[in-house]
């Protein structure tokens, strides 16, 4: 029998990373639970949205140290994410990728090591970028929210009512930012067909309700 390693060796907090106009980085605590050492990386993307989508590229306008490193079991490793420059007006955003990295040691013959990743959203000189302003539509294929201001919001619990009151289901309907100046989408059949939906969520932990307006034309 082989020792079975679960996936759940690895903690990290902060959660969400945010470096405003007057410090020049912050900590992030990966701490391994586990009885073996633990080899991990840690990354920075850029973070933009198109078509309604999250993308990411590779970046090294912060400074990230450690990047790889393996933490001591039981151990908490410091990761710190720097700025290069000053600050500078308008919200940076990033994503930090941590990968808990397979451990060699640990092979088993015709077993694929699994890798464990961890996306954290970073956030620089958020404060003083102008708030979201939001709009909803509704396309044939999917709901929209546009967000026209500078700064990204967190969505989630979002909830969809057609006009006969009944709930129209929503796929990928998880944790989603939508970045200042951007637009995220949710898949939804027959959009066209519906007329306005409801729409409530919490945005930002603030309860927000609204209706999509038809972009069918």
């Amino acid at each position: 029998g082989g020792v079975a390693v679960g996936p759940a060796t690895l903690s990290i907090a902060p959660l969400r990373v945010e470096i405003d106009g007057g410090n020049a980085g912050a900590t992030v605590r990966l701490t391994n639970s586990s009885t073996h050492a633990l080899p991990v990386q840690a990354r920075l993307f850029s973070w933009a949205q198109e078509d309604g989508e999250d993308i990411y590229a590779p970046s090294a306008e912060l400074v990230v140290s450690p990047s790889i490193t393996s933490i001591p079991p039981g151990q908490t490793q410091i990761v710190r994410v720097l700025r290069k420059g000053a600050a500078s007006p308008g919200e940076k955003r990033f994503r930090l990728a941590v990968d808990q990295l397979p451990d060699p040691a640990l092979a088993r013959p015709g077993q694929a090591l699994t890798r464990i990743r961890f996306t954290l959203p970073v956030f620089v000189d958020r404060e003083k970028a102008p708030p979201a302003v939001f709009a909803w539509r509704l396309a044939d294929t999917r709901l929209e929210l546009i967000n026209s201001g500078g700064a990204t919001a967190r969505v989630v619990d979002l909830q969809v009512t057609g006009k006969d009151g009944r709930a129209v289901p929503v796929e990928r309907n998880a944790l989603r930012y939508v970045l200042g100046n951007s637009t995220i989408a949710w898949p939804l059949e027959n959009g066209c067909s519906r007329g306005p939906v409801r729409v409530t969520a919490q945005i930002d932990g603030q309860a927000v309700d609204g209706v999509a307006t038809s972009s069918c034309g």
